[in-house]
C-alpha cells in the first residue's frame, strides 16, 4: 500500500509513503551513483529522490506494466530515470553492471492505491470487479481459481498464515459451500461470503470483514514474500560501501522477513539458516540502523489512513563486507 494516489495519470496530490523518513535515511548519495526503486508504483518516492540527489541515476522496478506507464509519465522529466517492468526478485540479473555504484535500494512492499481504485482486478471488496488480483501475466493462478479450486483446509491455511485470520475455518468453510452451489467470480461476491461467515458482534468497527482474507489471497496470487526473501541478499551485495537499503512494510509477514534478513546480514551469516544450524564465523556484512522499525507521524497517517500500518526498517553496508547469499 504505497500511495494515496488519485486513479487518474495526475494531478499527483499525495506524498509517497514515509516520504519524510525515506529522505532522512537515504544517505549521501552524489553524482555518478545509483539509487533504486525496487517498487516504483506510480513513482512517487522515485521523483522525490531524484529531485533531492541530483546528478544519481535511478533504476525503478515494477511488475505491473499498466502502473509503470503511470510511473514514466510522472518520472519522463528526469533523464537518468530508467525504468523496468519486471519483479525487483530478479533485480541481480539488470543490475550487475552497476555492482559497487550503487547508494541506495528502497523497498516499499504491498501493492499502490492504484490497484485498489482503479485496476479494475478485484483486490477490493469496494467495487463488485473480476476476481483476479494478480500483478502480471507471471502468476499462475488468479484469486478466483484459489477460491473456487482450493481444498477447504487449504484455503483455511492461507486465510491463518498470510491474513492472521481469526475465522479463517468458517470462512474457508462458507466458501466451500457456496461454490458448490455457484462459481464465485468477483470480488463483491466473495466480500459477502465473508461478511456472512464472521458473526456480527465480533466485526471489527472501521475495518471490512474480508480485509485480511483478500490480503492473503493477494499475497498468495502474487507469490509476494518469496520475492522479499529471494531479493535482500543480493541487494546487500550490490550495494557500494556504505550504501543503503530501505524496506517499508505493511504486513507483520513482510516486516519479519526484513528483520531476520537485516539480522543474519548483521552477524555475518551468508548462508541464511538461523541458529544453531548457521555455523558462519564470518565478519558483521551490515549495521542495522534502526533499533525499532521507525512508524509514520500522526500527521501522515491522518492524512492517508492506508499509512497507519508502515513499518520502515534501514541497514548500511559495512565496508569489509563480502558476497552475501539469503
Amino acid at each position: 500500500m504505497r500511495h494515496n494516489e488519485e486513479s487518474s495519470p495526475g494531478p499527483w496530490v499525495h506524498r509517497p509513503v514515509m516520504l519524510r523518513e525515506v529522505l532522512e535515511y537515504a544517505g549521501g548519495a552524489s553524482g555518478g551513483d545509483v539509487i533504486v526503486d525496487c517498487t516504483v508504483g506510480e513513482g512517487g518516492h522515485s521523483e522525490t529522490l531524484l529531485e533531492n540527489f541530483t546528478g544519481c541515476t535511478l533504476t525503478g522496478f515494477e511488475r505491473d506494466a499498466a502502473i509503470l506507464e503511470k510511473a514514466r509519465g510522472r518520472l519522463a522529466r528526469f533523464p537518468g530515470a530508467t525504468l523496468i517492468n519486471d519483479n525487483f526478485a530478479h533485480i541481480a540479473r539488470h543490475l550487475e553492471g552497476a555492482r559497487g555504484r550503487i547508494r541506495l535500494f528502497l523497498y516499499d512492499f504491498g501493492i499502490s492505491s492504484y490497484h485498489f481504485d482503479a485496476s479494475g482486478r478485484g483486490f477490493s471488496f469496494r467495487d463488485d470487479e473480476p476476481l483476479d488480483m494478480r500483478l502480471d501475466e507471471s502468476c499462475a493462478r488468479d484469486a478466483a481459481e484459489l477460491v473456487n479450486t482450493l481444498p477447504e483446509k487449504e484455503l483455511t491455511d492461507i486465510f491463518q498464515v498470510y491474513g492472521e485470520e481469526r475465522w479463517a475455518r468458517r470462512i474457508a468453510g462458507r466458501i466451500a459451500r457456496e461454490r458448490a452451489i455457484k462459481t464465485i467470480r468477483t470480488s463483491g461476491e466473495l466480500a459477502q461470503i465473508v461478511l456472512g461467515a464472521i458473526p456480527a458482534r465480533y466485526r471489527v468497527r472501521n475495518i471490512h470483514p474480508a480485509t485480511r482474507v483478500f490480503q492473503a489471497l493477494r499475497i498468495v496470487v502474487n507469490d509476494e514474500l518469496a520475492a522479499i526473501s529471494a531479493t535482500l541478499g543480493e541487494a546487500a551485495d550490490l550495494l557500494a560501501p556504505g550504501g543503503r537499503i530501505i524496506a517499508i512494510s505493511f504486513h507483520s509477514l513482510e516486516d519479519r522477513i526484513v528483520k531476520t534478513g537485516f539480522r543474519r546480514m548483521a552477524r555475518g551469516c551468508t548462508c541464511g539458516q538461523e541458529p544453531p544450524r548457521c555455523l558462519c564465523m564470518g565478519s558483521p556484512l551490515v549495521k542495522i540502523l534502526t533499533k525499532r522499525p521507525q512508524v509514520p507521524g500522526e500527521e501522515e497517517t491522518a492524512e492517508n489512513r492506508r499509512a497507519r500500518s508502515a513499518k520502515m526498517r534501514v541497514c548500511e553496508k559495512l565496508p569489509a563486507a563480502g558476497a552475501v547469499s539469503m
